[in-house]
């Protein structure tokens, strides 16, 4: 994994993240559309929907920075769409 010294943490492996999804059965995450869901860490309140309609690489890197700056909250992707 490569480590982007201004967010102080390591960046996460897209590719790595992708073959996993597809030995697990699940399809191409890079055929998908998602947006960003935030709860709270500990009530499982939804507190907001900070991206929407990302490709899988900006929603991963974008969810990777908010974890970093919201470290009381739980993100989800939720796939929103298929890229045609």
């Amino acid at each position: 994994m490569q480590r982007n010294d201004e967010m102080g943490m390591q960046m996460p492996n897209l590719e790595s993240l992708r073959n996993e999804a597809l030995f697990a059965g699940a399809l191409d995450p890079m055929t998908l559309r998602f947006q960003i869901v935030e709860y709270d860490k500990f009530s499982g309140e939804l507190l907001s929907i900070p991206g929407g309609d990302l490709g899988f690489e900006e929603a991963v890197m974008t969810t990777a920075g908010l974890i970093e700056k919201n470290q009381d909250s739980h993100f989800c992707l939720q796939p929103v769409g298929f890229i045609q």
